[in-house]
């Protein structure tokens, strides 16, 4: 600063020698003149030096830091509070009134440098040791570390859309993890609320499952698709003996009972002689063995089932229908 003026300072007189010697040159009027703009470049110099000593003057900006230590308490203890899953690395100024060579060390949780990674679940109080020592004589300081629980929700994993078909067991059982090993409440809606599904032949479609993980004060929560898909289940036939005898002349009767457990529309058929309509009046000319098919069609798949007819045979005697003259 003090140049600065002072370099000000020569130059402002050496502009004004120049001017009386030029004033002695000269006449009047020309003198007049040169002293007009030598004033008025004397002020635009001045101008611009006062500009650049404004900008020498402006001290640049300090960087604000922020010390870890919060306290000392009366044992003389240093305190420094950080949170959950904040780094500390520490530092110490050692002074040695010697100026001998120093190092120093911390105790753990710290690492020997003074670094310690927290995690979640590490909130607490600890105490550790500094120590410093110039190879004959050691001072120890005590350091508190405070760490602040910072509570986080669960975690879920292993949750993913889910496909069986009908008839298929499901067992469910999601992942849950907890960062600040608090105990966690997992609650999953209907159809896997207890874990297990014995799926049947009403269950096919899609659901979405959600399963949320609580401890108390956070939750997370997470939803996927459970599909079953539809399995036919085939009709069944019921009342269908394996063989049926009876004597020419009787009526044969074949009346299944169908069931379809999906409540499909099933067809039924019977094949000759019986027909459709499951009776058959036989003639005495129908004695024999007959193999009967019974169908049932749900439209999807089908069931066939077998049975034999006996007709046994019957003689009868013969019988006048009537008498004519043979005019042949």
């Amino acid at each position: 600063m003090k140049k600065i003026v002072t370099i000000t300072f020569i130059l402002v007189v050496a502009i004004f020698l120049v001017g009386c010697v030029e004033y002695k040159s000269f006449g009047a009027d020309d003198t007049q003149e040169e002293e007009i703009d030598l004033v008025d470049e004397i002020a635009a110099i001045e101008e611009d030096i006062a500009a650049e000593n404004e900008d020498l003057l402006e001290e640049p900006a300090l960087e604000e830091t922020t010390d870890l230590i919060e306290e000392t308490t009366a044992d003389g203890e240093y305190v420094i509070t950080v949170d959950e899953s904040e780094l500390i690395d520490l530092m110490a100024n050692i002074v040695d009134p010697d100026e001998d060579n120093v190092t120093y060390t911390f105790s753990p949780p710290l690492s020997r440098e003074g670094a310690w990674q927290t995690s979640y679940g590490d909130a607490g109080e600890y105490l550790v040791t500094l120590r410093a020592t110039d190879g004959q004589l050691t001072t120890e300081g005590k350091i508190r570390l405070v760490v602040n629980r910072v509570n986080v929700p669960p975690v879920l994993s292993g949750i993913k859309d889910i496909t069986v078909k009908e008839g298929e067991t499901i067992n469910f059982e999601p992942l849950v993890e907890d960062p600040n090993n608090d105990p966690v409440t997992v609650t999953v809606s209907e159809p896997l609320r207890s874990g297990l599904f014995v799926t049947d032949h009403t269950s096919s479609g899609e659901y979405q499952i959600t399963v949320s993980g609580s401890d108390g004060e956070l939750a997370s929560e997470e939803t996927f698709t459970l599909t079953i898909t539809n399995v036919n289940v085939l009709p069944e036939l019921a009342n269908l003996p394996e063989s049926i005898s009876v004597k020419e002349g009787e009526t044969v009767t074949v009346q299944p009972e169908i069931t379809d457990l999906d409540g499909d529309n099933v067809q039924l058929s019977i094949s000759e002689p019986v027909g459709d309509d499951g009776v058959w009046e036989t003639d005495f000319t129908d004695h024999g063995d007959y193999i009967v098919t019974v169908t049932a069609n749900d439209g999807k798949d089908t069931v066939t089932q077998r049975l034999r007819v006996n007709v046994e045979d019957v003689n009868m005697p013969p019988q006048i229908v009537d008498v004519y003259i043979d005019v042949n």
